[in-house]
């Protein structure tokens, strides 16, 4: 399939802009669970029909409003000498934002999104998930304290970053002190 082919022709850009202006608004203003087509439509002076030409779903339509967004990108670990306790408070800091009610509903609207719809997959990783493994692996590469190979680094990034989106995933409790305890014991066992 080509590009052309998976994308939706827009009509108006104005209308596209308006559109996820207004979902974002709205999911502010009433989270995700009382998000609708029908108040969107309405709030950008569009028709229904509109929306569902662009996006073929609400998840889609909601993951794309949010990657739309300049704030969704991750902060990277800070370096204070200790990588260990940088990426514990730094792990804790994300767990703090996913496992609140809005960010668990988020996390998995966008999953499901992204399954469901490889350009959201692909922005996803882009923004968001992508980066996150790049901050975390960064500031391991830069630890003299842990000698470990590229692939150590890698596996120990994706045990830590997917310890907490299957928390999140399976409806499970994901704290601040359980995501920083899970990556110690991660990063312990590369030392």
């Amino acid at each position: 399939m080509t590009a052309a082919a998976t994308t939706p022709r827009r009509r108006s850009e104005r209308a596209r802009v308006a559109i996820l202006e207004a979902t974002n608004e709205l999911l502010h203003e009433h989270g995700l669970e009382q998000l609708s087509i029908e108040a969107v439509a309405a709030r950008a002076g569009v028709g229904k029909q509109t929306i569902y030409r662009w996006w073929p779903n609400r998840a889609i339509l909601i993951a794309d409003a949010l990657l739309d967004r300049d704030d969704l990108a991750p902060a990277p670990p800070a370096d204070t000498g200790d990588a260990i306790t940088d990426l514990g408070r730094w792990a804790g800091d994300l767990a703090a934002s996913l496992g609140s009610p809005r960010g668990a509903a988020t996390l998995r609207m966008l999953t499901a999104a992204a399954t469901a719809h490889p350009e959201t997959s692909r922005r996803l990783h882009e923004k968001f998930s992508g980066p996150l493994q790049d901050y975390a692996n960064a500031r391991l590469a830069a630890a003299p304290e842990l000698r470990t190979t590229p692939s150590q680094r890698r596996n120990a990034v994706d045990a830590i970053i997917g310890g907490m989106v299957f928390r999140v995933l399976a409806h499970q409790e994901l704290t601040r002190r359980g995501a920083t305890e899970m990556t110690r014991t991660v990063l312990r066992g590369l030392s």
